[in-house]
């Protein structure tokens, strides 16, 4: 019964001796010893205040810190995307003035081809404008098609009808120059031996398909169209207006030469409007998206051979190669087919 007593007591007296702050009641009775046990206490609070209070504040400060690095990096990204789109807004600005300036200038130099010389009476210029409306016999399809096509595949029309206006007053406009210039220059170089149904027929496709499709690329960009829908029909419609204006160039320089030969003229420019103009630039435009858009250099190269495709095929049609049946009809399914493929392709997929 004494032993166990003794134990506690010990115990207690180990304990307040080893921490001040829990002493018997003895100590704490004698010599002031509430004094010194709230000494203790109050030392030992305001240390766990000071302490707490510091913590906070680091807190506090580093989370200050954080917030203004978050801000700094939100507005650094705000601000680069402010200046990218200003940039991309210049670029477009620029394109839009280039392709208005390209317009005006094709509507100016191409204002000859619909005028005779000055001796032209009324009379032939009636006989050689009546025969324009016999290429409504590829237009009228042809818009009937684009109408099925936007429908189902949610293109602009606004935006076909301007591709339609400028592939008629730029590409066709300027072609028709640097055909001749070409011709002249190359004529000079090789003298005799120069030919105009193969040499001038190389020249032709070449120069005419990258103004079509340089002026098929300045559209797609102005206008913002990125799916290969939109290319193709961009390309189509810059493709129809050139060769709208180049039958009605035919025509009229036949015609105003001897206006017996307008009507045979237009009847031979519709009888080859099938797989003319309208399908180059399709397939070029085509091999554009594939370049620009595609992934991998085998896109790349498929983008290139479409586009190589139709030059050769366009040298070739103008070519003597082209009066044989067969080989006239290979040519015109060689573009024609790609571009009933690609309209048959899944959303964007043009491989």
């Amino acid at each position: 019964m004494g032993g166990k007593p003794r134990l506690l007591w010990s115990e207690l007296h180990m304990s307040t001796t080893s921490n001040p702050c829990w002493l018997s009641p003895c100590k704490v009775m004698a010599g002031g010893g509430f004094d010194f046990l709230w000494k203790q206490v109050h030392d030992e609070g305001h240390k766990k205040i000071e302490e707490t209070g510091e913590q906070w504040l680091m807190d506090d400060q580093m989370e200050m810190h954080m917030e203004r690095q978050t801000d700094a990096q939100t507005g650094s990204l705000e601000q680069a995307g402010i200046r990218s789109e200003a940039r991309r807004r210049r670029r477009r600005l620029t394109a839009e003035v280039i392709l208005i300036l390209l317009f005006t200038f094709g509507i100016v130099i191409n204002e000859s081809d619909f005028l005779g010389q000055d001796h032209t009476t009324v009379v032939q210029y009636l006989e050689v404008y009546s025969t324009f409306p016999l290429l409504l016999a590829y237009i009228v399809p042809f818009c009937l098609v684009m109408k099925y096509l936007c429908s189902k595949y949610e293109m602009h029309r606004l935006d076909l009808l301007i591709a339609g206006f400028c592939g008629a007053f730029i590409p066709a406009a300027l072609a028709g120059n640097l055909n001749d210039a070409f011709a002249d220059m190359m004529s000079h170089l090789m003298g005799h031996l120069y030919s105009d149904a193969w040499i001038g027929s190389a020249g032709t496709g070449i120069l005419e398909e990258l103004l079509k499709l340089g002026t098929t690329g300045l559209l797609l960009y102005v206008l913002g169209r990125r799916s290969l829908k939109d290319y193709l029909g961009i390309g189509m419609c810059v493709g129809i207006g050139f060769q709208i204006e180049e039958d009605l160039s035919y025509i009229t320089e036949s015609g105003f030469e001897n206006t017996e030969k307008a009507f045979p003229t237009a009847l031979d420019r519709v009888s080859a409007s099938f797989g003319s103009h309208w399908a180059y630039a399709a397939v070029t435009a085509a091999g554009l998206y594939l370049i620009a858009r595609g992934s991998g250099k085998h896109h790349r190269r498929k983008g290139y051979g479409l586009i190589l495709l139709v030059m050769v095929d366009h040298f070739l049609y103008d070519t003597p190669l082209s009066n044989s049946l067969l080989i006239n009809g290979l040519l015109t399914v060689a573009v024609v087919l790609p571009v009933l493929l690609f309209f048959q392709k899944p959303g964007d997929e043009a491989c």
